[in-house]
């Protein structure tokens, strides 16, 4: 093999070894609260900073100089931004996944009688522990949006209850679910009017609750054979 051609392929070697090292240190580190773990499968983006509080999952988007995910329109032309983020979300020893509580704020501004700002999204669970086939969806409902003239204020919420059968695998016990957060800001107008909305921050609340122990399951399984003895028994007598 050639000199030039050696030296080629360590090139792109190296190339390809330092785009592979960028492409991971944008996706942080995990998040480990006291009763979930935070696992990040791509990078946040406009999301922003991602950080605890608590056991919630915060996120702080880029507002200084000018906020990072924001939608703009000016005189007919639309504006757009979405983003999308996933995260496998785990609960620590001793615990089970409930449910999901997604929060959004931001703000936005409207001038002219055709402009028009909103919110859009989801949150996706899906179940990593059993069939992929299962996921549960809640959508985005958006509050304060319309107000024309000033900047106002708007709120953005979601939320996901998980089954209480058939999902988590064989002991049908949730400990650990692949969590997408869907995220769309847009905004219209026409001629001689404009329109801009951007995001302040997003919260994600993880509910949880004990695994019951084997002693509980026993116990349980204790108390159905106990009823199901009862049940037999008054029935033979009344027979």
């Amino acid at each position: 093999m050639s000199t030039f051609k050696k030296t080629a392929q360590a090139v792109l070697g190296l190339s390809a070894a330092l785009l592979t090292g960028a492409a991971l240190a944008d996706i942080p580190a995990p998040l480990v609260g006291t009763y979930v773990t935070y696992t990040f499968v791509t990078d946040p983006g406009l999301f922003g900073a991602a950080s605890l509080s608590g056991d919630d999952l915060v996120f702080t988007p880029v507002l200084v100089p000018t906020p990072a995910f924001k939608a703009v329109s000016a005189n007919g032309v639309g504006g757009f931004q979405y983003q999308d983020l996933i995260v496998t979300v785990s609960a620590n020893t001793g615990y089970q996944l409930s449910a999901f509580n997604l929060t959004e704020s931001g703000s936005y501004s409207l001038a002219g009688s055709m402009a028009v700002a909103g919110v859009t999204g989801s949150i996706t669970a899906l179940d990593i522990e059993g069939t992929t086939e299962k996921s549960e969806i809640g959508g985005i409902v958006a509050t304060g949006l319309g107000v024309n003239g000033v900047t106002t204020g708007w709120t953005g919420t979601a939320g996901i209850a998980l089954p209480t059968t058939g999902w988590g695998g064989v002991d049908g016990v949730v400990t650990s679910v692949k969590l997408t957060i869907s995220n769309q800001l847009f905004a219209t107008t026409g001629l001689g009017s404009t329109a801009e909305i951007w995001k302040n921050a997003v919260g994600l609340n993880v509910v949880t609750t004990p695994v019951p122990e084997a002693e509980t399951y026993a116990m349980m399984l204790v108390g159905l054979g106990l009823v199901g003895f009862m049940v037999r028994r008054r029935n033979r007598a009344v027979a």
